[in-house]
């Protein structure tokens, strides 16, 4: 694994910062942030930044992907405008967080009855099913909405969301759903699984009711005097072992990293007791090599002269291989799985999203049941099964079956009072 700056592996720094940034540990999410920005993964870090809003945030706090949108998504950024998104993720208070959108895509299949309770501006020959659609939304069902949307090509949703969202919240949603129909600027790439993932998270976010929505779009602080001091600090040991303030939480590794995929008997202190090879991947490093060397397979020093320049310039202090056992245990170490074990999305899920989901109530146990001896590759988008549905006029796609759903789900519940025991 390559590494970091400061010689932290870089697949721990990143899982690090999503770690602190839900633990509203504002310093050490700054601290894991810059170290990226120092190693030159800038794409990497917004990409990491988005999905920690994504799914320990999400619809409950929009006025962070709307900032976001506004100043990451350019091709030539400005370091401090990362470290302020990352400190607005850690400012946002940890009970606070929502795991809305883990739980509905997990249960994609299901769904709940709604009420006839229906909007005032929708016209009375509406289809059935964009009637049940905007009624879960409305309602607050979010997972009977999720449901709907699956049936639907991408083009509908998309459409209907976006007039819903012009009635019912004054078209104030327009920012966030050019962000999300353009995700790529901050994840860093596209896929159909993560546009199925972008719809979904917009199908949540018309599921606030007003106050809800208000309450999302509540400004972010800006940096705080502590975390700017902190900054400044921290910039005169740039280069030096003292900057390796920070030892990596053991608890953000299982699973999204390469020690959290190996078991005790694994160790990677090996990148640090012969450190050329682990250079090789971190953008700072090649390039910093570049002026002394070239890389093939591996490093071609251009001369002796040049790899002493080398070692003198950016290890001032002592190589890795000379540190002592708890200098090294700052960023290495052994692997975290017990023996036999295996990773999964059932015991990441179990330990990782354990906050409320406020569209999909009670339904945790819901989720673990369905991740159930299910083996993890330890991408998040693994989460989304698409459900079974029924596209009329067009041919099966293999492996995901056509089945029409009873028409009947789409008509709403009436709600009537139990009749009361006499009380007297």
């Amino acid at each position: 694994m390559p590494l970091s700056r400061h010689f932290y592996s870089l697949d721990e720094v990143h899982a690090a910062l999503t770690y602190s940034s839900r633990r509203n540990d504002t310093l050490e999410t700054l601290f894991w942030c810059q170290e990226l920005i120092l190693s030159g993964h800038i794409g990497e870090t917004i990409s990491t930044l988005f999905e920690a809003w994504l799914w320990h945030k999400g619809p409950f706090h929009l006025s962070w992907l709307h900032h976001a949108w506004s100043t990451l998504r350019s091709d030539t950024l400005v370091s401090d405008d990362i470290l302020l998104a990352a400190s607005h993720l850690s400012t946002i208070p940890y009970q606070q967080q929502d795991h809305s959108l883990w739980n509905i895509l997990a249960l994609s299949s299901q769904q709940d009855r709604v009420t006839p309770k229906t909007p005032s501006w929708i016209s009375a020959d509406i289809d059935a099913e964009e009637l049940y659609f905007i009624r879960a939304l409305y309602q607050g069902k979010a997972r009977s909405a999720w449901w709907m949307a699956q049936q639907w090509e991408d083009e509908r949703v998309w459409s209907v969301l976006e007039s819903y969202s012009a009635h019912r919240y004054a078209d104030r949603l327009a920012p966030i759903w050019d962000a999300l129909q353009n995700y790529e600027h901050l994840l860093g790439y596209r896929s159909p699984e993560y546009d199925a993932i972008m719809r979904c998270v917009a199908v949540l976010s018309c599921c606030l009711s007003l106050e809800q929505y208000e309450k999302s779009r509540k400004e972010l602080p800006q940096l705080s005097a502590i975390q700017k001091d902190a900054l400044k600090r921290w910039d005169t040991c740039v280069g030096h072992k003292k900057r390796r303030i920070y030892t990596i939480p053991t608890a953000c590794l299982y699973g999204v990293t390469e020690r959290g995929r190996r078991g005790s008997m694994h160790t990677n202190v090996r990148e640090l007791n012969n450190i050329e090879p682990s250079l090789i991947g971190c953008p700072f490093w090649e390039e910093a090599i570049a002026e002394y060397g070239s890389i093939t397979e591996r490093i071609q020093w251009n001369s002796d002269d040049d790899l002493e320049a080398f070692y003198d310039r950016y290890f001032p202090d002592d190589i890795p291989d000379e540190w002592t056992k708890a200098e090294k245990a700052v960023s290495h170490g052994d692997g975290v799985l017990g023996p036999s074990e295996s990773v999964t999305l059932f015991k990441y899920s179990r330990s990782t999203f354990t906050k409320w989901s406020r569209l999909a109530w009670n339904t945790r146990d819901l989720v673990l049941k369905q991740l159930e001896k299910r083996g993890w590759d330890g991408s998040y988008s693994a989460i989304y099964v698409p459900c079974a549905i029924y596209v009329p006029c067009v041919p099966c796609v293999p492996c995901v079956p056509c089945v029409p759903y009873d028409k009947k789900i789409l008509e709403p519940v009436h709600k009537r009072l139990r009749p009361c025991s006499d009380r007297h």
